[in-house]
């Protein structure tokens, strides 16, 4: 990858954690409810394949995502810390990231990432971080 590839996905990566902060409501003098999100969940691949981490769960198992959430950006040094997101299912079972993903849950697992190694950026709408699960009444 050339350093003009390697600067924009930093810079885009940049653009993606000032979104995330507004989204967030946070620096706000007069809007103080909290309406906003504070997450904007993302995949990053480089030109052969989509990265993926293992994480452990809240609950203790262990589990593999492609999905994650940009926590810190040394934007000179182009690498991240990076949060991993839970995919879980609409019974909030874990599963595979795939279309049928009900939910992404915020873990306290981190990684830090070089960001020189990959070259496209796929957001996810922030509305599937911790989602909440359907409330299913018995027949």
């Amino acid at each position: 990858m050339n350093k003009h590839t390697e600067s924009c996905f930093c810079h885009d990566l940049q653009q993606l954690l000032e979104e995330q902060e507004k989204l967030s409501l946070k620096g706000f003098r007069f809007v103080c409810e909290s309406i906003g999100y504070d997450t904007i969940p993302f995949i990053i691949s480089n030109q052969e394949c989509r990265f993926e981490a293992f994480g452990r769960s809240v609950t203790g198992n262990c589990f593999i995502t492609p999905v994650f959430r940009l926590e810190k950006l040394d934007i000179n040094h182009c690498c991240a810390v990076l949060s991993l997101l839970e995919p879980v299912d609409i019974d909030g079972c874990p599963m595979e990231f795939c279309d049928e993903v009900y939910s992404l849950i915020k873990t306290q697992e981190c990684i830090i990432v070089d960001l020189s190694c990959f070259c496209a950026l796929e957001p996810l709408s922030p509305k599937l971080v911790d989602r909440p699960l359907p409330i299913i009444e018995p027949k």
